[in-house]
């Protein structure tokens, strides 16, 4: 399971079926969507960007010839 621990507020975040399980370190345990808004469990505040690093990101990454940012080195490279 994809997962950190927040370096301030040592709450855990974690990648579940329903969204971002974040698990505060009093032993609190709550839902919320990559966005940071509340599903279920306990409401207490969350770092909004984590729960979207945790829900969003990393992917595995992508061929460079299909990334826009690096699509003309990868052609330019080939016709070298």
């Amino acid at each position: 399971m994809r997962g950190m621990r927040h370096p301030l507020t040592f709450a855990v975040y974690e990648l579940c079926d329903t969204g971002v399980q974040v698990t505060t370190k009093k032993g609190r345990v709550g839902v919320y969507t990559s966005d940071g808004v509340w599903i279920s469990g306990e409401k207490f505040p969350v770092d909004k960007h984590m729960c979207e690093w945790i829900g969003q990101g990393p992917r595995e990454p992508e061929d460079l010839a299909n990334n826009r940012r690096f699509r003309s080195l990868v052609l330019k490279e080939k016709t070298l």
